[in-house]
């Protein structure tokens, strides 16, 4: 085994989660089997024989159940999965769903809570997972099916980009479906706050641009321009301050190239990210990125960095794009577009393969996709997604996503890097919110990248 997946000592959360799959499974199949009984009457005596006939082993009947994991939890999200429930149980009504959220944005928890279900034996049917980096220990442990025939008899490669394609792959075969593409280099604006006071965002096309107008916003009365969330989301902050520095530094950084702590891009991105949290709430610790979002809603704050599954929040207050609310680019990443997608995978071994592959089909649907990502604030895996469907902001980035000439994976979202990488990256951002260091930030990204060398087998080519 490998990486997240070496053997270790369970924690009793862990084990519980384990029982807990246990139970899911045989409740499941218990209740089918009353069924079975109560419909049918015996069947009448055989007659005597002379000869015992030899014992026939019964084939073994699969129960018509679907158990899958996810990490939907907030307001939007949670419509947003009951969506695509709703597209599968309208093909297969008579299917047991038993989704299970776990909560904590962006899978941190989720991630930590699959591991032990799949070395038992016990992996439900599907589970959430971003494309790229983050499913790859999965693979090399042999834990993932191939589905490479659903890609053919669903059509997929005519109707999904092939940068996605691509992130769904290891060695040339599929072990993903997308559900939808997000866009992580995103700032989120309340309207209102800056038209009252005389702000452009159009014209925030540089750091020192944004930065000036947040001083303008504080001397307004507004204390905490920017607002900022828990751990995950400050490293989702920082990865498109990285960003801002050039696709070409990017791609060095997911190349596992930038190893100076004095490489002086790597330095101008941890000096911004420290000059911008000097306007960023001090009640960071714990708040959840959808709480966050929340205060810009409601006027607290002006700015907020996050990906568009922001959008779902502000459209379930009944706020509209372009009138209540608005987005720019992350400064400096105007021509890019940050990709974070959500796929499902099909576990090897798992007890209900038919309704495994059925959920797949219908993540991958046009009609699953289109009920999926409207409330979600992303847009569709799909070239062909029915834009009526869609909001203004999910239009524009449609079109930003078919015409700007640079996409970058997300590293804290599971694509660019290796896990490795990933959970320093992870551990270096809080602890330099705290302490503004540059010089032991810096060090310790350099170090990470140089450790994590040989797990760097992607080669990403962004410009």
């Amino acid at each position: 085994m490998c990486g997240i997946l070496e053997q270790k000592e369970w924690t009793f959360s862990e084990v519980k989660l384990v029982k807990r799959m246990k139970l899911i499974t045989c409740l499941v199949a218990l209740s089918l089997m009353l069924v079975l009984l109560v419909g049918c009457a015996a069947p009448p005596a055989a007659p005597p024989t002379t000869e015992t006939p030899p014992p026939q082993e019964q084939p073994k009947q699969e129960v018509n159940a679907l158990v899958f994991y996810h990490w939907w939890t907030s307001a939007s999200e949670a419509a947003s999965i009951n969506a695509l429930i709703g597209v599968f149980t309208s093909k297969y009504p008579d299917t047991a769903v038993m989704p299970a959220p776990v909560v904590g944005g962006a899978g941190y928890s989720m991630l930590g809570l699959i591991k032990p279900l799949v070395l038992a034996g016990e992996a439900p049917d599907a589970f959430q997972m971003h494309a790229g980096y983050e499913a790859k220990p999965y693979y090399d442990a042999g834990l993932l099916e191939p589905i490479d025939s659903l890609w053919k008899s669903e059509g997929l490669e005519a109707v999904i980009p092939k940068v996605v394609q691509d992130m769904c792959k290891f060695d040339g075969n599929y072990y993903a479906v997308p559900v939808n593409v997000h866009r992580v280099n995103v700032i989120w604006y309340n309207k209102k706050l800056l038209d009252d006071n005389n702000i452009n965002p159009a014209s925030l096309t540089t750091w020192d641009a944004f930065f000036a107008a947040c001083d303008k916003l504080k001397a307004a009365g507004v204390e905490y321009p920017i607002q900022l969330g828990e751990s995950w989301t400050q490293a989702h902050t920082f990865e498109q301050i990285l960003a801002s520095e050039g696709i070409d530094f990017y791609q060095d950084l997911v190349n596992g190239k930038i190893t100076s702590a004095s490489d002086p891009k790597l330095v101008a991105a941890l000096e911004t990210f420290k000059k911008y949290l000097t306007y960023v709430n001090p009640d960071y610790e714990g708040l959840g990125w959808d709480a966050a979002t929340k205060r810009i809603i409601s006027g607290e704050s002006a700015f907020n960095v996050m990906g568009d599954w922001a959008n779902g929040e502000f459209k379930l207050v009944g706020m509209v794009y372009g009138k209540d609310y608005g987005t720019i680019g992350v400064p400096g990443t105007q021509d890019m577009y940050g990709l974070c997608i959500d796929t499902f995978q099909h576990p090897k071994g798992v007890a209900h393969p038919t309704n495994s592959e059925r959920w797949l089909g219908v993540v991958a649907s046009k009609d699953g996709q289109d009920a999926f990502n409207p409330k979600k604030g992303s847009i569709a895996a799909r070239s062909d997604a029915d834009l009526t469907k869609y909001d203004d902001y999910q239009k524009a980035a449609i079109t930003d996503f078919k015409t700007l000439p640079n996409m970058f994976p997300s590293i804290v979202h599971g694509s660019g890097a290796p896990n490795d990488f990933k959970a320093k990256l992870n551990e270096v951002v809080p602890a330099f919110v705290k302490d503004k260091d540059v010089s032991k930030a810096a060090s310790a990204l350099a170090a990470a990248a140089q450790a994590s060398a040989s797990q760097f087998t992607t080669v990403w080519s962004l410009e």
